[in-house]
């Protein structure tokens, strides 16, 4: 078959972030379709360096990085044989890898356009301009974490490392100038997009929280801050800063700031549910209470009492605790239920 002219070449879309796929209006190649994983790590390679020449100890290394193949040039030979073929049964007859002396490249005559490529340049573009419908243009690029098939691979770590921390700083100038210009249901929709990605991020929750109290939606903010808390609690085992404290004590304030009826404040007050067991309440609330409770001791000349109940995994020194984690949070489940039915109802407790 003779070989199509230079000047035909189609272009190609190259999506990586969230999953990998290559595809035009004639064809599409994703993980699924290559069924091969050596034949993806060595298409994305190439595609993502194919603005220079890869040498074949470059690609043996980072094909075969523990020595796996008996041959490893003679395997990436019979690898890029196949890739070829792969191409062409997909696009036509074309050369779209070429071969120099102990080199390949991508033919430059392949136009290829990469999400994360664009989404990086438009990045850059940001930084010389606040335009917001840019930012959001460019944040929108961003679907996922880079080639998630591939996230083993060194070069994949490195560079989905970096495109993350571009995405989130991108996303924070973005949110701080939505916020400045009072545009809370566009910073509440980003906030929910990115938290897709990045669910432990808490200048994030931050915002979305109070662009929700700044909308009058007090409701959603409270449940929005108490499942916030207990999953890094769960994830991380950390406190809420002081940051998202204040952001819940301002949306408590301004919960109540107009009420002007005690029937109604009292009322409100009142527990749903006959009291039974211990109080079970988050660290900010805690503290509040704790300090509440110093006050009366310290007037009344009364001790109270501070308990901290730990629980670990009697492990082998080798053995991370990480590994273990979902045993250890059943069992602080466990634990408390357990404190909640066995303390006074004038106890109070928090994880």
């Amino acid at each position: 078959m003779n070989k199509i002219n230079c000047g035909e070449y189609p272009i190609l879309s190259v999506h990586t972030f969230g999953k990998f796929q290559v595809s035009n209006e004639n064809g599409i190649l994703t993980v699924e379709k290559i069924h091969s994983e050596m034949l993806t790590r060595l298409l994305t390679y190439m595609i993502y360096h194919r603005d220079k020449s890869l040498t074949v100890q470059e690609l043996v290394e980072t094909l075969w990085p523990d020595d796996e193949s008996d041959n490893p040039a003679g395997a990436l030979k019979n690898l890029m044989y196949r890739l070829r073929n792969l191409l062409k049964k997909t696009w036509g007859d074309y050369d779209f890898i070429t071969t120099g002396r102990g080199v390949y490249r991508w033919n430059s005559h392949s136009v290829l356009k990469v999400d994360a490529e664009e989404f990086e340049q438009f990045c850059r573009e940001m930084d010389i301009e606040s335009n917001i419908e840019k930012r959001k243009a460019a944040v929108e690029l961003y679907q996922g974490v880079f080639l998630p098939e591939l996230s083993a691979e060194y070069w994949v770590i490195a560079t989905s490392t970096y495109l993350n921390s571009i995405y989130l700083s991108t996303v924070k100038k973005l949110a701080k100038l939505l916020e400045h210009e009072q545009r809370y249901p566009e910073l509440e929709q980003l906030c929910r997009q990115v938290l897709r990605f990045e669910s432990l991020d808490e200048e994030i929750h931050c915002y979305l929280l109070r662009a929700l109290i700044a909308d009058n939606k007090q409701q959603a903010a409270a449940e929005h801050y108490t499942r916030t808390v207990k999953y890094m609690y769960d994830a991380l085992g950390v406190r809420p800063s002081e940051e998202m404290q204040e952001i819940y004590e301002e949306m408590q304030k301004r919960q109540y700031d107009y009420e002007s009826s005690i029937d109604i404040i009292q009322e409100d007050l009142k527990e749903k549910e006959l009291p039974t067991g211990a109080f079970l309440c988050e660290y900010g609330v805690f503290k509040k209470i704790y300090a509440l409770e110093a006050r009366s001791s310290k007037r009344m000349g009364i001790s109270i009492h501070l308990a901290l109940v730990s629980m670990y995994l009697d492990l082998r020194s080798h053995e991370p605790q990480s590994k273990h984690k979902n045993i250890l949070s059943e069992g602080m489940n466990v634990l408390e239920k357990t404190l909640l039915g066995g303390l006074r109802n004038s106890d109070i407790i928090c994880r």
